[in-house]
């Protein structure tokens, strides 16, 4: 028979998704959504939540939540008070702090607490990179010198285990011609107020002018207000169905953010043979290593002279499929599951 789980997340995305793959192989696991997207509705699911914690926390093994923040507050406090292990994969936004575009959990009071108090009293922390727990800030000199957890919280004690995102390359793959002179971004919430800026869309909007003979995608773009050069495409939201077509057709992969974790689409571009160009943030220089270009800082010129190079290279091909094997040899699906069912186990 096996084990009761509760698990806490904030929207069905796709590292939610697989997560719940693997839990559901060994556990008896039980969901629970919480909806942040309307901030006036968080007394109604703070409510929904505890009497969903209330009904199942008897008999449950293990509470998991899928980052900390406002929604892992009852569960790490109701884990405590009736004795039960508790777990959080920390992805990003729960580890960072951006003044200057007012994002990151550790950027106000109130949710800076409630990360504290749900990083401070769980059992283990899941980071899906090694930067979130600390390192040096250089991209741009108008927010924090460091980023990480451990940064913000600075008597933290409890227990870190890395694990990576992985991936199925059976799944994500190269299968049509590439559209030369092709860039792609994906993201969502880019119409928010902090993310145009967040995932570098507003570097794409200056440079994009530079290379009239490109075409530059950006999938969740058509909720941006802002009117982009011509040579700017805003897509729709896609389905995950339609995202490999799409991927397998572009050449190159932008992904120029301010800050980023362990990005899900990057990982899925380069095994679909896209080659990546990438702020140096978070875990995107260790993923990216050398089968791609790397913006060192937030500035114009550099990312123009990157483009240039990019454009210019003699092995595209070649440097796709190099982008490839390094997703494909470092980052599996089977890895993620195997260490993190593994972790889980030795807490019970």
């Amino acid at each position: 028979m096996k084990q009761k789980l509760l698990y806490f997340h904030a929207g069905r995305s796709s590292f939610v998704i697989k997560d719940i793959e693997i839990l559901q192989e060994k556990y008896d696991a039980h969901e629970f959504f919480f909806n942040t997207t309307n901030k006036s509705n968080y007394f109604f699911e703070f409510i929904k939540q505890k009497f969903f914690l209330v009904s199942k926390i008897f008999g449950a093994k293990l509470i998991v939540c899928q980052f900390a923040g406002h929604y892992s507050f009852l569960p790490i406090l109701f884990a405590k008070l009736f004795f039960k292990r508790s777990v959080i994969v920390a992805g990003g936004t729960d580890c960072v702090a951006f003044p200057s575009i007012n994002y990151g959990n550790f950027n106000t009071k109130l949710m800076r607490f409630t990360t504290a108090f749900s990083f401070k009293n769980c059992d283990l922390i899941l980071p899906v990179h090694q930067t979130l727990v600390e390192y040096d800030y250089t991209y741009q000199p108008n927010d924090h010198p460091k980023q990480g957890f451990n940064y913000f919280i600075k008597d933290l004690k409890t227990k870190v285990e890395v694990i990576h995102n992985g991936y199925n390359s059976k799944k994500w793959f190269c299968n049509s011609d590439k559209e030369k002179k092709s860039f792609v971004t994906i993201g969502a919430g880019l119409g928010s107020r902090f993310g145009f800026n967040l995932k570098g869309i507003d570097m794409i909007y200056a440079i994009a002018p530079k290379f009239p003979e490109a075409t530059f995608y950006i999938v969740g773009g058509s909720s941006i207000k802002t009117t982009a050069p011509a040579n700017v495409k805003l897509l729709e939201n896609m389905p995950n169905n339609q995202i490999q077509p799409l991927l397998s057709k572009m050449q190159f992969y932008l992904q120029l953010s301010l800050s980023e974790g362990f990005p899900n689409a990057l990982s899925e571009g380069m095994l679909c043979e896209c080659i990546p160009i990438v702020s140096a943030v978070g875990g995107m220089p260790d993923i990216v290593s050398d089968c791609g270009y790397i913006l060192k800082h937030k500035d114009e010129n550099e990312l123009l002279s990157l483009i240039k190079e990019a454009l210019n290279s003699a092995d595209v091909s070649t440097l796709g499929k190099k982008a490839r094997k390094r997703i494909e040899e470092n980052y599996t699906f089977d890895k993620r599951k195997n260490k993190l069912l593994s972790e889980l186990q030795k807490l019970l």
